[in-house]
C-alpha cells in the first residue's frame, strides 16, 4: 500500500517537473478585482457659482440644514433665478480630453482714493487734493480631466475630476481708509455626471445667503 502511494506521488513530481519544463503552469485562477478604466473621455465642462437668498430657499419648503426631502436641488436653484432671488456671480469652462485642462483668468481693479494734504507756505496754508489708485486682484484658476465612469455606473455617466479656485472683488460704497472685501472659494473632487445634466456639486453658506457651485458635462466629438 505505501509503495503504491509513493509510486503514485513519484509520477506527481514528475509530471510537475515536466510541466515547469514546458514553460506552462497549473491552471490556477487568481482573484477577480474590479477594474476602474481610465481611459479618458472629450467632454467639455461648464461650471457656475450661484450666489441664492436662504429666505427664498426657505419660502420654496427647502431644508436649512439639508434634510431630506426637503434638501435644495437644481430645480430649486432655477426657479430662484427665474424670480431674481439668485445670481450667477462666476463662471468657467474647460474641454478636456487628453489629461487635465487648466483655465486661468486674472483682473487687476484700480480704485482711486482722493485725500487731501496740506500745503503751508509763508503766507498761508492751503489744501491741496492728491488721488492715488490701489490695485485689487482678482481671479479664477479651473482645471478639469474627464474620463470613464466605473462599471457599476450608469452607462452614460462621465467622470469628471475638477478644481476651481474663485476669486472675487467686491467695490462698496466705504470711507476712502477702508479697502474693499475680496471673497475666495476653493473647491475640488471628483463626480459623476449624466450628460447636459447640471449637478450641485459643492456649496458654502452664510446667514443670508447660500452659493452652489453647479457642474454640467457635454460629450465631444460625438
Amino acid at each position: 500500500m505505501f509503495a503504491k502511494a509513493k509510486g503514485v506521488l513519484i509520477v506527481l513530481c514528475i509530471l510537475l517537473f515536466t510541466l515547469t519544463l514546458m514553460g506552462q503552469r497549473p491552471n490556477v485562477r487568481p482573484s477577480q478585482r474590479p477594474v476602474v478604466s481610465t481611459e479618458p473621455v472629450a467632454a467639455l465642462v461648464e461650471a457656475f457659482i450661484v450666489e441664492v437668498n436662504l429666505p427664498a430657499l426657505a419660502r420654496l419648503g427647502v431644508s436649512p440644514i439639508g434634510e431630506e426631502p426637503h434638501a435644495v436641488t437644481v430645480p430649486d436653484i432655477l426657479k430662484c433665478l427665474g424670480t431674481g432671488q439668485a445670481r450667477v456671480i462666476a463662471g468657467a469652462k474647460a474641454a478636456s480630453q487628453q489629461g487635465t485642462t487648466e483655465v486661468q483668468a486674472k483682473k487687476t481693479t484700480y480704485i482711486m482714493r482722493e485725500t487731501s494734504i496740506p500745503v503751508r507756505s509763508d503766507t498761508a496754508t492751503t489744501v491741496q487734493k492728491q488721488k492715488d489708485y490701489s490695485p485689487y486682484e482678482s481671479g479664477k484658476r479651473f482645471s478639469v480631466s474627464t474620463g470613464v465612469a466605473p462599471d457599476n455606473a450608469p452607462a452614460t455617466a462621465i467622470l469628471v475630476q475638477f478644481s476651481l479656485e474663485e476669486s472675487l472683488f467686491i467695490e462698496k460704497e466705504r470711507a476712502p481708509d477702508v479697502p474693499p472685501d475680496r471673497t475666495l472659494w476653493n473647491w475640488s473632487g471628483s463626480v459623476l455626471l449624466q450628460p447636459g445634466r447640471p449637478e450641485i456639486v459643492a456649496a458654502s453658506q452664510d446667514a443670508e445667503r447660500a452659493v452652489f457651485l453647479l457642474l454640467t458635462a457635454h460629450p465631444q466629438g460625438q
